[in-house]
């Protein structure tokens, strides 16, 4: 046998090194996909320059790019971007890049286009991303062809219709994500052929129908989402399927809420003992929860059954088997007594009962785990508590009590960075803790407090909503709001506060909402607003003593869409320059309070997450014309100028207001005629022209006949329908003496004739032609002669 050669030139080894690691010495990228790189990126703006400028002829060594080693091959393509850049394309030569394993086109913004079908033609992918990227229309059957696929995230784009039944074939599927599209219709039973699926999110879409039967048995699932949909059916089967994975079961999350799911809940829920998330809330669910359905949920974090028609019902002395973070059980029939095994959770950090039935003090020991444990957020607002509030100091950082029948102060040491106790029984003054540095929300509103609203605000630079309305509050309003930069919504209204508005709070810069109504505030509205406040949204200086003229812009503040300056003493002529008034959601936090809206004869409570738009200076003593540059608020919802000074026309351009539902111009000076356009506004369900002096026919309209005369009344020369006066000329004569109504009386002689003459032949034909078919025809004459027999014996 021949001895081994031992090479000991270090060259060789230099050589062989080359040839072991050859992406670290010579160029890999072949050209045709250098090329095919190029042409995609170009069709991909980097308006924010997530990418560095691709440069030099090695495509394998530019940033998004990586290639196989051995053969050079593009496998990774990283263009993903910064969501909402200029739009984007998918240019065909990314379809020439066959080996790819790896493709992420996230947070581009494809503007609508569809999906190119050659997707499916790369069939090398393992990881397809796609969220963010605004593809529309629906999902390519072809990427059924994907067969290595093992992650597929489609999540926020616009994809719409149903999902393609080939998507089953992804045998090698780990994670499927199509999470707030436009999809539709059922999940295909061909979902149960993903055997390795882990993961299934397809929440905020639009699908249908019940959970297929198939998906409980995807025993690696460890992650259901199917919330947001209006999925119907009930749990049964679907939880007894998950059930019989339970000894290899990875199934932790369990996410159906917001559907539209009925039935009970099966207690086999108790036969998932990894379940780690269960979330049915805002369902159609029944019946009663026991012992019996937690039985073995020892992993339990999250629970929610709240908006359900649910009732809980425990036994006495039941220890819950988990220790769960979050708890939310709003809406399900607990009470009179307050939950005594919550004595046993010591780690929540969410706890939701609010809206239930729970009456009495709240215990002794409830108070004191919240000492000492460090929970977040406690909702217990609408149920029947009573009785004072402690003076603790606790951890939470949100503390909701709102809509109970708590009553006496509010204690110093309570007030957390999130203090809720609004529509209660509270009274005294107001305590001086509430200016902590780490304050964010107050509401305070509907209760019995007085005093003066403490001036204490210098260390609250993270203070972004107080609400202290429909209290006994008098004084001024404090000054040093000025260091509450943070501040959003100020809601004032319905006390007894006098004085003026303090010039500190042009410092306020962030403010969306003044509600300072009903109360005794004078002096002029500030100049400053108009042009400090340019993110004011909603400003109510309602039935205060306001005098002197409206400022200048104050009308034009760029993201104004509610001003309500009705009830004051102000002056002069309506300024002609005016904002959008485009409605808008002005907070979308729910907790984020009410603005109050006098409109279409009602008093309508609004909440701030709601789009509305409105002007109301009623009851005011403006003079002038109205301008006709208000007529250009075409989403205007509400509009009211009524007790007023105003003279001249009404803008006969009035029917670009488009969006009006109400419209109020009564006890004015203002003349002419009404608009026909007015007849063109089609939303409009309120209108009160009365008490002006309008002259003239009320224009003819489907929907100005739907008001009364109490619309018009107080306008002696307007004439014609609903108003009892005829217009003149109502009935003028014309040619030879006769009026319009004996013209139309003769007409009708000569209509009457002409059909007597027209129906005496159809008569005679009709007639004849019967009889000739049933003296012809034996079947019609036996049918014939059947029907009078029947007929004759009904009456018999």
């Amino acid at each position: 046998m021949a001895s081994p050669v031992i090479v000991s030139n270090p060259l060789v080894y230099f050589f062989l090194i080359i040839l072991l690691f050859p992406s670290k010495f010579m160029q890999l990228c072949i050209e045709e996909e250098r090329k095919a790189l190029l042409s995609v990126r170009a069709g991909i703006p980097d308006v924010n320059k997530k990418l560095r400028p691709w440069r030099g002829y090695d495509c394998c060594s530019w940033e998004g790019v990586g290639c196989n080693n051995i053969t050079g091959h593009v496998t990774i393509l990283d263009l993903s971007a910064d969501y909402g850049g200029a739009p984007a394309e998918v240019h065909p030569s990314l379809f020439d890049l066959k080996h790819l394993i790896e493709l992420d086109l996230s947070y581009n913004n494809f503007h609508g286009a569809p999906l190119p079908v050659l997707i499916g033609s790369l069939t090398m992918l393992e990881r397809l991303h796609l969220s963010y990227t605004s593809f529309s229309g629906g999902i390519p059957y072809q990427l059924g062809n994907l067969s290595h696929l093992r992650y597929l995230d489609l999540s926020y784009a616009a994809f719409s219709g149903k999902i393609p039944y080939q998507l089953g074939n992804l045998s090698n599927l780990l994670s499927l994500d199509l999470s707030y599209n436009s999809i539709s219709e059922e999940i295909p039973e061909s979902i149960g052929n993903l055997k390795n699926l882990q993961v299934l999110d397809m929440p905020g879409n639009k699908i249908v129908g019940a959970i297929p039967d198939a998906l409980g048995s995807l025993c690696n699932l460890s992650e259901i989402n199917l919330s947001n949909n209006s999925i119907t059916g009930e749990l049964d089967y679907f939880f007894e399927q998950l059930s019989r994975c339970r000894s290899k079961s990875r199934s932790t999350v369990l996410e159906l809420s917001f559907n539209q799911l009925k039935g009970s809940v099966p207690t086999s829920l108790a036969k998932l003992s990894t379940l780690l998330q269960l979330s049915l809330s805002s369902n159609g669910l029944v019946g009663v929860l026991t012992d019996a359905h937690f039985a073995n949920l020892t992993s339990l974090d999250t629970l929610d059954l709240s908006q359900n028609n649910l009732s809980v019902e425990v036994s006495e002395g039941w220890l819950p088997p988990f220790q769960a973070t979050e708890i939310y059980m709003s809406s399900c029939n607990l009470g009179p007594r307050f939950p005594s095994w919550l004595r046993n959770q010591t780690k929540f950090i969410t706890l939701d009962m609010s809206n239930n039935i729970i009456s009495g003090a709240l215990l002794d020991w409830f108070w004191h785990s919240l000492r000492y444990f460090s929970p977040g957020n406690i909702y217990l607002s609408y149920n029947n508590f009573e009785g004072m509030l402690p003076n603790i100091q606790i951890k939470a950082a949100l503390l909701d009590l709102s809509h109970n029948f708590f009553s006496g102060p509010i204690p110093e040491s309570l007030v957390t960075p999130c203090f809720i106790v609004s529509n209660n029984r509270l009274n005294g003054s107001i305590p001086s803790s509430i200016c902590a540095a780490n304050v964010q929300i107050l509401d305070f509103g509907h209760n019995g407090l007085s005093g003066a609203l403490p001036d204490c605000w210098g260390n609250s630079s993270t203070l972004s909503f107080i609400d202290v309305s429909n209290n006994k509050l008098s004084g001024g309003i404090p000054k040093t709001f000025k260091f509450a930069a943070t501040l959003q919504s100020l809601q004032l209204s319905n006390n007894s506060l006098s004085g003026t508005i303090p010039s500190t709070l042009q410092h306020c810069r962030e403010l969306k909402v003044i509600d300072f109504s009903r109360n005794d505030l004078s002096g002029a509205i500030p100049s400053w607003i108009e042009r400090r406040l340019l993110s004011l949204r909603a400003l109510s200086l309602r039935s205060n003593k306001f005098a002197g003229a409206i400022p200048l812009r104050l009308l034009s503040i760029p993201s104004l869409q509610v001003l309500d300056l009705a009830h004051n003493l102000l002056s002069g002529s309506l300024p002609p320059y005016f904002a959008n008034f485009t409605p808008n959601i002005i907070f979308a936090d729910f907790l984020m309070g009410n603005i109050i809206l006098i409109a279409k004869d009602l008093t309508l409570d609004f909440t701030l997450s709601t789009r509305v738009s409105s002007i109301d200076l009623s009851n005011n003593n403006l003079s002038g014309m109205i301008p006709r540059e208000l007529t250009n608020l075409s989403d205007l919802h509400f509009l009211n100028l009524s007790s007023n000074n105003f003279s001249g026309n009404i803008p006969d351009n009035i029917k670009l207001m488009s969006q009006l539902e109400s419209l109020d111009l009564s006890n004015n000076q203002l003349s002419g005629g009404i608009p026909p356009s007015i007849s063109s506004l089609n939303f409009l369900t309120i209108l009160n022209l009365s008490y002006n002096n309008l002259v003239g026919e009320i224009p003819a309209g489907s929907q100005l006949q739907t008001f009364t005369n109490l619309s018009y009344i107080g306008n002696p020369k307007l004439c014609g329908k609903p108003l009892s006066s005829k217009c003149p000329g109502d009935n003028p004569t014309i040619d030879n003496g006769i009026t319009k109504e004996e013209d139309m009386h003769e007409d009708d002689e000569h209509g009457r004739k002409w059909y007597f003459i027209g129906f005496a032949p159809g008569f005679v034909f009709g007639f004849w032609g019967f009889m000739a078919a049933v003296m012809i025809k034996k079947s019609i004459r036996i049918k014939y002669i059947l029907l009078i027999d029947k007929i004759c014996t009904c009456f018999t």
